[in-house]
């Protein structure tokens, strides 16, 4: 495999579904021994999304380049099995509910008390104590807790609506990762471990708050409310498709008015200035909105691109692969996986020494590495 700069770092990740595995999955990309170790069965997340031979997408995008074995942790040889293996590692990850690492053993208090030097990481939904800490936590309550739904449905009163995408999971692991990263900094100076704990609810509150929550951060009388940027809709309709487009500096906007053929704009003081602008911003909007009709979506952006005027097309997903920035960037790449066949993966986003790590290790079957990593660990277990 790739040298990357976690080289020689190891890591038992014992969660499931889809916020630990892909912190993980970046500390592996960066070089990392990544062991991700399932119950029987295997780790449920194996049976969500699109598949194919028995492998799933989401699943093989969050779990490469890790090995997977098999424990049953119920099982007292197991256990003994699994500290034995936290005892020669660095990092251990789990997300499991507050309370059920208690019941097995295998706290933060508990695990750091037997292995000082132990980076120890949780991740929760809520928080490890609270009125909600108990309760089961996915990306949608969060989206509903945080106030990004009701932002994402516009104004006060409509419909809140959710992003589509995982984000609440997905801004999990590099928050997670990267402090990892920062636990092991601190070790290398100190010699002591770290126990990370990881509440999405926070990571939520603190990701909305400085665009999302401006308008709710003073306190008392003597507050000028700015434009909620939340409510800027750019989303322009050309003959084929659809671009984003705005012209934020002054010789921006001069630009595009005569790129648009609209010159009474130049007379309307709603945007005579980028200040002006910013405070008729329906207005401004609007005008973006409604410019585009007559040309294609590709026409519009090469005479936006040659004006300075920044811009982009509205890519359908089918079409990402095949824009030509992102093949030049080599971000995605097209891998073999001995069971699930041929197939896209995007590399890690980040390069260290002109090198971004991809698919090194593809996706183990659930149990794949057990013999190898525990003979690598000098632990025997009795056969099941």
């Amino acid at each position: 495999m790739a040298q990357g700069p976690l080289e020689g770092v190891r890591v038992i990740d014992i969660c499931s579904w889809f916020t630990g595995a892909m912190a993980a999955c970046i500390l592996a990309d960066q070089g990392a021994d990544v062991i991700k170790v399932e119950p029987p069965g295997g780790d449920p997340f194996r049976t969500t999304g699109t598949s194919r031979a028995g492998h799933n997408a989401i699943f093989m995008a969050a779990n490469r380049n890790k090995r997977s074995i098999v424990l049953d942790l119920k099982e007292p040889e197991h256990k003994e099995a699994l500290l034995a293996m936290i005892a020669q590692s660095d990092v251990f990850i789990q997300n499991a509910k507050p309370g059920a690492m208690d019941r097995l053993g295998l706290s933060a208090d508990t695990l750091r008390a037997k292995f000082p030097r132990l980076i120890y990481a949780s991740i929760s939904g809520y928080g490890q104590t609270g009125p909600n800490a108990r309760e089961g936590a996915f990306d949608t309550m969060l989206q509903a807790l945080s106030g990004m739904a009701a932002i994402q449905g516009g104004k006060d009163g409509e419909r809140p609506q959710m992003v589509r995408t995982l984000l609440p999971d997905k801004m999990t692991s590099p928050i997670v990762a990267q402090a990892i990263s920062s636990a092991l900094f601190q070790r290398e100076r100190t010699g002591r471990g770290c126990t990370i704990d990881y509440a999405m609810l926070d990571a939520m509150v603190w990701w909305m708050w400085p665009d999302g929550m401006m308008n709710h951060s003073f306190i008392g009388d003597g507050v000028q409310e700015g434009v909620d940027i939340s409510e800027v809709d750019l989303m322009c309709e050309t003959d084929d498709g659809f671009l984003v487009a705005t012209a934020h500096q002054q010789k921006e906007w001069e630009r595009f008015v005569e790129l648009v053929g609209r010159p009474e704009l130049n007379d309307d003081p709603r945007f005579a200035t980028a200040r002006a602008r910013g405070k008729n911003l329906d207005a401004y909007t609007a005008v973006f909105r409604e410019s585009f009709g007559g040309r294609t979506t590709q026409e519009w952006c090469t005479l936006l691109r040659e004006q300075d005027i920044p811009c982009a097309p509205v890519l359908r997903p089918q079409d990402v692969a095949a824009y030509p920035q992102v093949i030049w960037n080599g971000v995605i790449e097209e891998v073999e996986h001995p069971e699930a066949g041929r197939h896209r993966s995007a590399r890690a986003p980040v390069r260290f020494d002109g090198h971004a790590n991809g698919v090194l290790r593809p996706s183990p079957a659930a149990g794949a590495d057990t013999a190898e990593v525990l003979r690598e660990f000098g632990i025997e277990l009795a056969p099941s």
